[in-house]
């Protein structure tokens, strides 16, 4: 054990503490801004209520979006069976909100933890005081859990990871954060493999074999198991949600598809934080293996896993849509990044700060001005979207943006978009001729459609007939587009369905407006 841990050992917690009433601070200071704003509670994006509306078909025995039809909706193995619970009733809303309180606490702890294991409570505390209760807030970690996604249980399952590696590193000690953690990532979050894999390959060379192969192989059967699971029922071994947000088309290659991500992650602003701790990383990898006389040695295992788990999300990843796909690798860097630079010196520390000090220039003023609307948006376009389908029209209805429609609908949700449907996701993406979305919606028996017009247009049939457009006055966050045209599927079906509309405008909030029409699309 080093001078540090020796220290340390005998020294009270602090930090964790720290760390763990900054974040749940910050957390609460977004939502309380967020409710101001938008005057109801609400996510920030719409995609939270695909994992509650497949939860509620799984309670069922089904899963899906629809009762009776498969649909791999949503990308994450195990976040919606956590949604499980009250399930069809309005309770079931709120455990996305518990959850990610849950998770961040974790995240929380677990931050002040490897601080901790890495001496900071005792060595330069000042700066570990700032490293516990500010550098969690320009990293993102309340924003995370304001989204209401899984992604904060992801970032919670690779902080384990990491402060399991660092006690195996300084203790020779296998705690069971780290099986935990690796084999718990990718139940969560396809992209946790790589760093899962990389964490177990370090136990098995640092003489924990039977650990190591154990839990890196439970972590691929966990993907390879979910991969079999949809293919039984009769779906494709990848999400519909993955599918779409990789753009997977039959011309599309890996090599293109590499190339082409590394490109928009290098034109990306949120790009330049992953990229500045890459280079972070190897030069501290560069000191550990170059200097493994001043107590950073073993280090050398922990900064080349991050080193090789960045390069593979930059390579494959996605980063952005509220700063969420990008945040388990930016904590778990920085966090590896800190623990090293405390048995250096202040140059070091400075170093670690630089791709902090670009999270905070990248992040801050998107947070700014972004944050405290995207509730508002959800609220004005996709409850009252919701409202329109579920307490007005009654009965089957198609989407572009699936949600907040499809949660507590008993109905069936048509998503034009492919979440929810994989056949609309092959028309879509395979370039199937115009009005490829009338022959879908009469086998569905689906007379109402709320499309975002510019970029589902090509679904539209001929005799589809507008209705009106739902917009948002203020501030527009976090949905594909601040308007949303509701048409008819038929002649008759407008005939029928003017009166409806009309009645469900009149009950919109305000900062939500409803402008009827007649054209055609």
């Amino acid at each position: 054990m080093t001078d540090l841990q020796e220290n340390a050992a005998g020294h009270t917690l602090k930090l964790p503490v720290v760390s763990t009433a900054s974040v749940l601070l910050g957390f609460t200071l977004l939502q309380l801004v967020a409710f101001l704003n938008a005057g109801v509670f609400e996510y920030p994006l719409d995609d939270v209520y695909i994992h509650l509306a497949i939860s509620e078909q799984i309670a069922h025995g089904g899963y899906g979006v629809n009762s009776g039809e498969y649909a791999s909706a949503a990308s994450s193995p195990l976040y919606p069976v956590f949604l499980i619970l009250f399930a069809g009733a309005e309770a079931q809303r709120f455990l996305p909100l518990i959850w990610n309180i849950v998770a961040l606490t974790a995240c929380g702890w677990l931050w002040g933890r490897i601080l901790s294991q890495a001496g900071y409570e005792t060595a330069s505390r000042s700066f570990g005081i700032f490293a516990a209760a500010v550098v969690p807030l320009l990293i993102n970690l309340p924003g995370i859990a304001y989204t209401g996604m899984e992604h904060t249980l992801h970032t919670a399952a690779s902080l384990a990871i990491v402060l399991g590696l660092l006690i195996l590193l300084d203790e020779d000690r296998l705690t069971f954060l780290l099986p935990l953690g690796i084999v718990l990532g990718p139940a969560i979050r396809f992209e946790a493999l790589g760093l899962s894999l990389l964490a177990a390959g370090v136990l098995v060379l640092r003489r924990r074999s039977a650990a190591g192969i154990a839990s890196g192989a439970t972590a691929l059967l966990v993907i390879v198991g979910f991969m079999v699971f949809l293919v039984s029922l009769g779906l494709e071994p990848l999400p519909s949600s993955v599918q779409a947000k990789l753009g997977m088309n039959e011309s599309s290659t890996p090599a293109g598809g590499i190339i082409g991500n590394v490109l928009e992650m290098a034109s990306h602003p949120n790009g330049a934080i992953l990229f500045s701790i890459l280079l972070s990383s190897i030069v501290f990898l560069v000191v550990a293996v170059m200097e493994p006389g001043r107590d950073v040695g073993p280090y050398r295992w922990l900064l080349a896993v991050i080193v090789c788990a960045l390069v593979a999300h930059i390579m494959v990843g996605k980063v952005g849509w509220m700063n969420r796909y990008e945040n388990y690798i930016v904590v778990s860097a920085t966090a590896i990044s800190l623990a090293f630079a405390v048995r250096g010196s202040v140059v070091w520390r400075l170093v670690a700060l630089v791709p902090i000090f670009v999270a905070t220039v990248v992040y801050g003023a998107h947070h700014i001005s972004t944050y405290p609307y995207a509730t508002r948006t959800i609220d004005r376009q996709q409850a009252q979207l919701a409202r329109l389908a579920q307490d007005f029209v009654r009965g089957p209805v198609a989407v572009t943006d699936l949600g907040r429609v499809a949660w507590g609908n008993s109905h069936y949700v048509l998503d034009l978009w492919g979440l929810g449907s994989l056949e609309a996701l092959r028309l879509r993406q395979e370039g199937a001729p115009p009005g490829w979305g009338g022959p879908l919606a009469a086998r569905h028996d689906v007379e109402l459609a709320m499309i975002f017009e510019p970029w589902m247009k090509s679904a539209a049939a001929p005799d589809w007939v507008r209705l009106g457009t739902l917009g948002i006055d203020g501030s527009f966050r976090y949905s594909l587009m601040p308007e949303v045209v509701i048409v008819a599927t038929s002649s008759d079906a407008a005939v029928r369905l003017r009166e409806t509309v009309t009645d469900w405008a009149a009950g919109l909030p305000e900062g939500a407006w409803f402008h009827p029409a007649s054209a055609d699309l």
